[in-house]
């Protein structure tokens, strides 16, 4: 990695995240550990010597760590955050209000992805009481909403045990997370299975979770 070689803290936390796509890759693992062909696919655009030259950077930063997963799945690696690396989520936190409030619109054709607006809302206030869970399957992707001490806790995996599942398309989710519809007609227009009370619980928090973008339709 290369270095500003300043005794400040601000760069040395550069030395450690401030390439091209270290802190995209971070955001990649935010919401639970992930195989390398789920991140290059999140990370639409990346080449593969980059992603592989990112991974092994930011594992000799002991900001990410590598596991095989136990049977039934074994021979199976997956790349998650270390302490370290979770600890950089309220950093992404503010680049997310920072980039709200200043940044450029995005233009026609950008990459969208379920997981990114989900992130946004992690943390919000959430109504649903501390062992209920939902199941919210975005096309072929699955995240578990629970609740931690009253915050929408996001991690993106199947809810086996969920009290309810919400099968929703990537425009409804969109829509819902930017004011242009409400929780009612999101769970009006998704196959739900289960509770729908506990579903508007569980949805309630990705309503409106960012001011209205220009659409990338």
């Amino acid at each position: 990695m290369k270095r500003y070689g300043q005794v400040c803290a601000i760069a040395r936390s550069l030395d450690v995240v401030g390439e091209r796509w270290s802190l995209l890759l971070v955001r990649e693992l935010v919401l639970g550990p992930r195989r390398y062909r789920d991140l290059a696919t999140g990370l639409p655009g990346i080449p593969s010597n980059v992603l592989v030259a990112r991974l092994k950077d930011l594992q000799a930063a002991d900001v990410v760590t590598r596991r095989t997963l136990p049977a039934p799945a074994d021979d199976v690696s997956v790349y998650e955050l270390t302490g370290a690396g979770r600890a950089l989520l309220p950093v992404l936190k503010e680049l997310m209000a920072w980039g709200l409030a200043h940044a450029p619109e995005p233009c026609e054709g950008d990459a969208i992805q379920p997981g990114w607006g989900l992130l946004s809302a992690e943390g919000r206030p959430s109504a649903l009481p501390e062992g209920q869970s939902c199941e919210l399957r975005i096309g072929q992707e699955s995240f578990h909403l629970s609740s931690d001490a009253g915050q929408l806790a996001v991690r993106r995996w199947p809810a086996p045990d969920g009290d309810v599942t919400v099968a929703m398309s990537p425009d409804t989710l969109y829509r819902l997370m930017t004011g242009q519809i409400s929780v009612t007609d999101a769970v009006r227009n998704s196959t739900v299975d289960g509770d729908t009370t506990i579903a508007h619980r569980a949805l309630q928090p990705l309503a409106a979770a960012a001011p209205t973008p220009a659409s990338v339709n």
